[in-house]
């Protein structure tokens, strides 16, 4: 396992988030061991090829959960595949653009495959990140996939769970997000 891999896994530890490093052929299990651990319903996954590559939709849907692609999830109206109705264990799974080894930080970029309020609306999210998209700092990974002007019409930047303390100092989870964060890297092939 590499250095910055180390160091993202120890970052979500300390933000009350999980990961583990997986090799490629693992990463459907992985995804559907967080799913059932989770009790998960339904799963709104990013149209994103890593995760075709990976099998990770087929995977979630092979027991009997509910699987929504996005866009295409969306046909039916917006205010079940968001969230607002239906099942409420439900997970979004995304691929981030880049991650930040120092603080555990996911960017996420939204996109025709990949809409902003996947991690946002679902309860759990799992996010399956190529090892190779790693960097170091936070200055690091913005620089490198914002240079030249390129930037899409939204960046999350996901470091846990969410949560606040708005109403009265209690810490509540899920407040603004998911109430659970697991993050699979996948080693490079």
């Amino acid at each position: 396992m590499s250095a910055l891999a180390d160091d993202l896994l120890e970052a979500l530890v300390r933000r009350r988030a999980t990961g583990a490093v997986v090799d490629a052929g693992g990463v459907a299990r992985a995804a559907v061991a967080a799913a059932d651990e989770w009790g998960v319903e339904r799963a709104l996954i990013a149209d994103d090829p890593v995760l075709d590559d990976l099998g990770v939709g087929a995977a979630l849907g092979a027991d009997g959960r509910s699987v929504l692609r996005w866009p295409e999830g969306r046909d039916g109206g917006w205010r079940e595949p968001l969230g607002l109705e239906g099942p409420e264990l439900t997970l979004g799974v995304t691929v981030p653009a880049l991650a930040v080894a120092e603080r555990g930080t996911l960017v996420l970029e939204a996109g025709p495959g990949h809409g902003r309020s996947i991690d946002v609306v679902s309860m759990f999210h799992l996010a399956v990140l190529p090892a190779s998209r790693l960097r170091r700092t936070l200055a690091e990974a913005l620089g490198e996939a914002y240079a030249g002007g390129r930037a899409p019409s939204a960046v999350s930047l996901v470091s846990a769970p969410s949560r606040t303390s708005d109403i009265e100092k209690i810490s509540t989870l899920g407040a603004h997000g998911a109430k659970a964060l697991h993050v699979i890297v996948v080693e490079d092939r």
